[in-house]
């Protein structure tokens, strides 16, 4: 392939940080399911990012990767929520393709350096250096790894009680790029499992957006319904970014519509 061809093509690893850092307002939704070609549509629809869910879901990095390519078709970056802060999980899901992690369950701002140290090239971290698809399986290996600390997402959610008091200090930790709010675990860190809309939890959400915002950081939250209007709500709150549904969550909302209509029996 010619190089201007080569040139021509779209970024394999989507530059997602940038896009938040000029202040767009970026819409996403989950990924359950493992068929590319689920990733592909919902990328098709125009979401600026899917996320793969690593940590309730089923998905593994030989997964993680079919649906990169599959999102990369459709015109959407892939962020990969793993499954624990651990090296491996985090360098099999940039190494793939991903354009960074959603750290779960962190606890301390211990937690949020090391997230950060595994997403980031010596010598600011310990991420190994062994990119493969992002540099384009090799074509432009210097090239990525000349960007790659600059690029790659670091997200980490707050979502248990211990995150929410060491809050200010997991905001403040060098390298920690946008902050994702997990309603439905910080509600029930909170006492109220199930819970969401309880004041205690509104309160702590509420906060974290204050505080993340006050430091310059982009703030996310997650909304699971299909349902538009909460994530629209969190938008004109001052989020940075949303999820909006799940593909399971799409597939069954609309089949129970279309079920009842042609019946005409409520839902």
């Amino acid at each position: 392939m010619a190089d201007g061809a080569a040139a021509a093509r779209p970024p394999i690893v989507p530059d997602l940080r940038a896009r938040l850092a000029r202040g767009e307002f970026l819409v996403g939704t989950w990924l359950t399911f493992l068929e590319p070609a689920i990733a592909e549509l919902l990328a098709g629809a125009g979401y600026d990012f899917l996320v793969v869910d690593m940590e309730h879901g089923v998905a593994d990095a030989a997964r993680l990767q079919d649906l990169c390519i599959a999102a990369r078709a459709g015109g959407s970056a892939v962020l990969a929520r793993i499954g624990a802060n651990e090296p491996v999980r985090v360098m099999h899901a940039l190494d793939v393709g991903a354009a960074g992690v959603i750290v779960p369950q962190l606890r301390s701002v211990a937690d949020a350096e090391r997230a950060v140290a595994w997403t980031r090239y010596p010598p600011t971290g310990l991420r190994g250096a062994a990119a493969r698809r992002p540099s384009d399986y090799g074509r432009h290996t210097k090239e990525y790894f000349a960007a790659a600390n600059d690029s790659v997402l670091c997200c980490v959610q707050i979502e248990t009680r211990e995150a929410l008091d060491a809050l200010d200090g997991i905001l403040a930790a060098p390298g920690v790029d946008a902050v994702l709010v997990g309603p439905n675990d910080l509600a029930a860190a909170l006492g109220h499992l199930g819970d969401v809309g309880h004041p205690d939890v509104a309160a702590a959400i509420d906060r974290i957006r204050q505080r993340s915002r006050e430091r310059g950081l982009p703030v996310g939250y997650v909304s699971a319904s299909p349902d538009p209007g909460p994530a629209r709500a969190r938008r004109d709150e001052g989020f940075s970014f949303v999820t909006v549904g799940i593909d399971f969550a799409f597939l069954a909302s609309a089949a129970d519509a279309a079920l009842a209509a042609v019946r005409g029996t409520p839902r």
